[in-house]
């Protein structure tokens, strides 16, 4: 019995990884209100001393969620900048994005959920993830000052999220490269005549 408990046993990182992934889509079905430990727990297979070796909170852990969701989607985009030009720097970042979330929807549920109105803390970061995601907006304006090309990028953050949630309300019906082109041809529209 003992040897195999010690074959079942993960290094901590990969517990602890194992049990992000599965916080990320108990989250996304439940909110975060509605998710206990007691389930965090039980659906990473792990008993819930273990689960506080690793978070110390539910808002603990929710929090490191949302914090590194935000940061693997700007590595995806940030990934995506090898392209040349601006304006394929603009598609490929908007494919990024979209693939992004085709590829983890409960993503979107962490990243833009209602479980973001439950504490302060939550709302500074999200914030955060939309701050980054329009600096790197920013490098790709040129010919205005930074303020003000912050300000246009956060108006393209806010285009790009509306176009997401309108996207995933509808089921993502319309394939994330089609969502990627539209969203691309909107935002450059804007931003042909300032790169």
């Amino acid at each position: 019995m003992i040897a195999t408990a010690t074959q079942t046993r993960l290094p901590a990182a990969e517990r602890r990884r194992q049990i992000l992934d599965v916080a990320l889509e108990v989250f996304a079905r439940h909110g975060y209100h509605d998710t206990s430990m007691n389930a965090l727990a039980s659906e990473a297979g792990v008993t819930k001393p273990v689960l506080y070796q690793h978070f110390v909170s539910k808002h603990d852990l929710f929090e490191v969620l949302l914090t590194e969701t935000g940061d693997r989607l700007m590595r995806a985009i940030e990934a995506a900048e090898e392209e040349e030009t601006p304006r394929r720097q603009v598609e490929a970042g908007f494919r990024a994005f979209f693939h992004f979330f085709d590829e983890r929807p409960a993503a979107f549920s962490v990243l833009y959920g209602s479980s973001l109105a439950v504490d302060p803390e939550f709302r500074r970061d999200a914030r955060q993830v939309r701050d980054s995601f329009a600096e790197y907006l920013t490098r790709l304006i040129r010919v205005v000052d930074h303020q003000s090309a912050l300000a246009m990028a956060a108006g393209i953050n806010g285009m790009s999220e509306g176009m997401i949630r309108h996207w995933m309300h509808e089921g993502r019906t319309r394939p994330a490269e089609e969502m990627a082109t539209l969203a691309a041809r909107l935002a450059w529209g804007g931003l042909e005549s300032l790169a």
